[in-house]
């Protein structure tokens, strides 16, 4: 059975103007720590690295009567791509090589760090209970 073609007129015009200005488009979603979440996104493409996302807008409505969830994306879902370059981006674990606050800081392996975070959960654990907040 053949799926009836549900491409709106605003919704090929968005595909033909993200087709002639950038070199590739991708169907994405940002779903960690959001609510609703999972919002249809164009993730955006030029020179090879990801410069901006777009609402795509394609959800269905519910059923007549129903105002319908599109666009759907807030502003930091719009943002993400200016945080995948950023300077101050953190790429690898580091530890505190100071007193808190200092911002002193040391680079540790995958490894280290994940062995001290399961270390001071189960710590606390022990310590406090499967309840404990303080890991």
């Amino acid at each position: 059975m053949s799926r009836p073609d549900r491409t709106n007129p605003t919704e090929e015009r968005q595909r033909q103007r993200i087709a002639e200005e950038w070199d590739e488009a991708h169907f994405g979603t940002h779903c960690v720590n959001c609510v609703p979440g999972d919002c249809p996104i164009y993730v955006l493409v030029k020179d090879g690295k990801v410069v901006r996302e777009e609402a795509a807008g394609v959800r269905e409505q519910v059923e007549p009567g129903v105002p319908d969830m599109n666009p759907m994306i807030c502003q930091k879902g719009l943002a993400w791509s200016l945080e995948m370059e950023a300077p101050e981006r953190i790429k690898y674990p580091l530890r505190r090589a100071g007193e808190r606050g200092e911002g002193r800081w040391e680079r540790i392996s995958w490894d280290e760090a994940l062995t001290e975070i399961a270390d001071a959960m189960l710590d606390a654990i022990e310590e406090i209970g499967p309840e404990s907040d303080r890991a």
